[in-house]
C-alpha cells in the first residue's frame, strides 16, 4: 500500500492519546544552550557540520524481554569502556534486575555490560531489527541504553546515525512511493530542518528523536532510489530565517487552510517566527482522503470524555460538561482556520478551548473516559450538533497543518512546481541554507 503518509508530525498527538505520557512536544522553550555566540534564546543554531543524531528505535519496559539483532553469522562488534567482543549474529539483548544479558548463537557473553550502563553493538553492514514493528535494518551505531534513573529494568535501543544517511528512512515512511521528486525534495529540507532542531532541542537526553509518529516515521536503511536522490540533491539544505533555524514542522494533510505554530504546536518563541505563520489563501490538498471526514459520537459519551480531560488537566468549564449539544468555532486565525472551540451542553453549560486541546480531549482514553472511542478524530478542526443522541463531527484534515502539508505538496509537484517553490509556500520568508556538502559529518 506504499508508505505510511499518515505518520506525519501532528500524529505524536494521536499516539499520546492511546498512551499516556508519550510524545515529543516542542511547545517547551529550548534548553539551555552550550554554544557560544547564540544571539537569544528564541533562536535556534544553523547547523556548522552535519551532525549525527540519535533514533529510539524501542522501548522495552518489560524485565527481561529480548531484541534480536543481525542476521545468521553477520560479524558485529559488542563493545562497552575498554571492553569489545567480536561475536557472530544473531545475537539477543535483554535487561532485567541481576543485569544485561547478551546471548550470540546460544552463548551468553562474560562479562555482562554493566547493568547501569550503555554498550555499543556496530557492524560493516546494517544490523536487521526483529521487532513487533516490523523487520528492519540499521547501517548507524546501535546503543543498548539503560533509563536515565537507572531504577528499573527498561532500556532503549537508540541508532546513532548522520542525518543525511537518516533521511532516506524518513522519506519513504513519510511519503507514497510513486509521488512526484519535487515532492521529496520540499521534504527532505522540512525533515532536515525539523531533525535539527530535534537535535539542539534534546541535549538532556539520550535520544533526539523516535522512529514514529511522536517524531517523524523513519524506516532505517532503506534501497528506494527517489528518496535517495532526493536527500543527495538536497544535501546539507536547512529553512533559515533571520539568520536562524526554521523548525521544518510539516503534516499529512492541512484541511485547505494553514495553521500557525503558535497554535497548531505550542507557544515557545521559536514558533513565533513569520515562516511559520502560515500562507494565505486555500491550499491545493484535496486530494487526501482526510481532506474532510466526519466522525460520529454518542453525545453523552463525548461529553463523559471531555469531562475527564478536563478534570485531568484541571479546566472547570471543561470537566462540568455533560451530554453534547454542539460544537462550534469561537476564533479563528487570520487565514480563516478555526483555533479555538465553543463546547455547548444540554444543560446550557459552554467550555471554550483551543482546537489542540478538543483534539485531545475527543480522543481522551484515560480515567473516567468510558471505553475507547471506535474512530479518533484526524484532527482538532471539527465542529457538529446533537441529533437523536449523536454528535456527527465534521473536521478537516490530518495533523495540525503547521508548515508543508504533505497532499499540497505532491499537488504542487503534480502542477510544475519545483521543490523551491513548495517550501516558499508552505514557509514563506524562509531562505534556504547550505548548511554543510556532501560526505561533512566530523
Amino acid at each position: 500500500m506504499g508508505a505510511i503518509i499518515y505518520r506525519t508530525r501532528y500524529c505524536w498527538l494521536l499516539a499520546a492519546t492511546l498512551i499516556a505520557g508519550c510524545g515529543d512536544s516542542t511547545s517547551s522553550a529550548p534548553h539551555e544552550r552550550q554554544q557560544k555566540g547564540v544571539a537569544a534564546d528564541h533562536i535556534l543554531l544553523l547547523p556548522e557540520v552535519e551532525p549525527v543524531v540519535r533514533v529510539r528505535l524501542e522501548h522495552v519496559d518489560k524485565e527481561g524481554r529480548s531484541l534480536q539483532l543481525g542476521g545468521n553469522d553477520q560479524a558485529m562488534t559488542v563493545s562497552w569502556g575498554t571492553v569489545s567482543h567480536q561475536v557472530a549474529g544473531p545475537i539477543r539483548v535483554s535487561r532485567s534486575s541481576d543485569g544485561w544479558k547478551v546471548n550470540c548463537g546460544g552463548i551468553t557473553l562474560n562479562p555482562a555490560p554493566p547493568r547501569d550502563e550503555s554498550f555499543r553493538i556496530v557492524s560493516n553492514r546494517a544490523i536487521l531489527l526483529h521487532s513487533k514493528k516490523a523487520s528492519r535494518r540499521y547501517s548507524g551505531t546501535l546503543h543498548c541504553t539503560p533509563p536515565e534513573s537507572k531504577s528499573d529494568s527498561s532500556w532503549d535501543l537508540v541508532e546513532h546515525i548522520n542525518v543525511e544517511s537518516y533521511l532516506p528512512g524518513v522519506l519513504v515512511a513519510e511519503l507514497y512511493s510513486g509521488w512526484s521528486p519535487s515532492c521529496y525534495q520540499a521534504q527532505c529540507v522540512a525533515a532536515r530542518s525539523f531533525v535539527c532542531m530535534e537535535i539542539q532541542q534534546h541535549t538532556r537526553r539520550h535520544y533526539d528523536v523516535v522512529d514514529g509518529p511522536a517524531s517523524q516515521a523513519y524506516h532505517g536503511e532503506v534501497d528506494d532510489l527517489v528518496a535517495k536522490e532526493a536527500a543527495s540533491s538536497t544535501t546539507g539544505m536547512v529553512l533559515e530565517w533571520d539568520g536562524g533555524l526554521v523548525p521544518g514542522y510539516f503534516s499529512s494533510c492541512c484541511g485547505g487552510l494553514a495553521a500557525t505554530a503558535i497554535d497548531g504546536i505550542g507557544p515557545s518563541l521559536i514558533n513565533d517566527i513569520p515562516p511559520l505563520q502560515g500562507h494565505d489563501g486555500e491550499d491545493v490538498c484535496q486530494s487526501s482522503p482526510l481532506y474532510t471526514w466526519t466522525i460520529d459520537r454518542s453525545a453523552r459519551a463525548l461529553g463523559r470524555r471531555l469531562a475527564a480531560y478536563g478534570r485531568r488537566i484541571s479546566d472547570d468549564g471543561l470537566s462540568s460538561l455533560s451530554t453534547i449539544d454542539r460544537v462550534e468555532t469561537a476564533e479563528s486565525n487570520r487565514h480563516g482556520r478555526p483555533t479555538r472551540l465553543r463546547i455547548h451542553d444540554r444543560r446550557g453549560r459552554s467550555a471554550t478551548i483551543s482546537c489542540e486541546t478538543f483534539f485531545f480531549a475527543a480522543n481522551h482514553t484515560g480515567r473516567g473516559s468510558g471505553t475507547s472511542p471506535s474512530k479518533l478524530l484526524w484532527s482538532g478542526w471539527a465542529g457538529g450538533s446533537y441529533l437523536r443522541g449523536r454528535v456527527a463531527l465534521d473536521g478537516h484534515g490530518f495533523g495540525h497543518g503547521v508548515g508543508l502539508c504533505q497532499y499540497g505538496a505532491q499537488a504542487m509537484a503534480k502542477e510544475g512546481h519545483s521543490w523551491k517553490e513548495i517550501l516558499d509556500w508552505y514557509y514563506p520568508g524562509a531562505g534556504i541554507h547550505h548548511a554543510w556538502q556532501a560526505g561533512g559529518v566530523e
